[in-house]
């Protein structure tokens, strides 16, 4: 671990602000939270927030209803951190303010696609999630885990494993996840509160979402591409869409493409190893990992759609 990451939080007590990216998920705001709390008990001032509010999907991280939505900053911070956003422009401008409020930006990040953008950078590509990072990070400070922590640091590693079941988690993963158990993380909570809260009205929408799954002629890519007016905005959020086509057995790369107005579409892709679609995502200024990436790409939906399998198809045509 780098000696200035942690010097930059070992300093005397001073304003700090813990910066999310836009859309917010548990990877972001669970180490995000996380370092707040911990540096709120050692006396610092905290703000944490960002672009978007929070999902109601993860209302039960604890310190969340503290997550700010943030247009412009206030004052100025001693230190800004942000994790799990490899790419600036993902703060909507925000990084900007907080370059000139803060003279110390700390970049913790395990994207192999980071742009290295604070004062303090923090890669560690190997990590199977930031919240491994967090969680070293912490222990090397001397902070004690408390349950709120733990679960939020859990949460995040959970969520940015895919749930323990990508190529990457390795052992280290694991006595990770279990040294935050012991801290109070329940993982049978933080299962139910992710993957067990549906609305009433979910499973008719899982249907209707599903029913649009498309597969190639040779089975090896799958793609679900949603109209801006579908399915409501809070079953997205509660939901990971991308991995049904995904788990069809002779997919290799499956997408999720969803309009968002204003003739912009997000897209979000997952792979099984033998194609990066890290690669395919940077080609639409998108990031990510080898088989988990996005991007977000201008166009109508049926445009974006066929550049975004036309990039798949170029991919595993490819010589390997």
């Amino acid at each position: 671990m780098p000696v200035d990451v942690v010097a930059a939080l070992q300093r005397a007590p001073g304003r700090a602000l813990m910066l999310g990216h836009v859309h917010p998920d548990a990877d972001v705001l669970g180490t995000l939270l996380a370092i707040g709390e911990a540096l709120q008990t050692r006396g610092w001032s905290v703000v944490a927030g960002g672009p978007h509010s929070p999902p109601g999907a993860l209302s039960f991280l604890p310190g969340v209803e503290s997550y700010q939505v943030l247009k412009s900053l206030t004052g100025g911070f001693d230190v800004v951190v942000l994790t799990d956003c490899p790419n600036p422009d993902r703060t909507e401008g925000l990084i900007d303010a907080a370059k000139r409020a803060s003279p110390t930006i700390v970049n913790i990040d395990h994207h192999p696609d980071n742009r290295r953008y604070g004062t303090v950078n923090w890669m560690d590509v190997a990590a199977a999630a930031t919240g491994e990072m967090v969680y070293r990070l912490l222990i090397a400070l001397g902070v004690t885990l408390t349950p709120s922590i733990a679960t939020n640091l859990f949460t995040a590693v959970h969520t940015d494993t895919g749930s323990f079941r990508y190529s990457n988690v390795t052992a280290e993963t694991f006595r990770i996840a279990a040294a935050l158990t012991a801290a109070g993380a329940r993982p049978e909570v933080v299962s139910s509160a992710l993957y067990e809260r549906r609305a009433p009205d979910a499973l008719h929408l899982l249907g209707e979402s599903l029913a649009r799954v498309r597969v190639s002629d040779d089975g090896r890519v799958a793609w679900l591409a949603l109209p801006a007016d579908a399915v409501p905005e809070r079953f997205i959020e509660s939901e990971e869409l991308v991995n049904y086509p995904r788990s069809i057995g002779t997919v290799k790369v499956a997408c999720l493409l969803r309009e968002l107005g204003g003739d912009r579409v997000k897209v979000s892709l997952r792979g099984k190893g033998e194609v990066d679609v890290n690669k395919i995502a940077a080609t639409f200024g998108g990031g990510g990992h080898a088989n988990a990436a996005g991007c977000t790409v201008s166009g109508s939906l049926d445009a974006v759609t066929r550049r975004v399998l036309d990039a798949v198809g170029a991919a595993l045509a490819a010589p390997r």
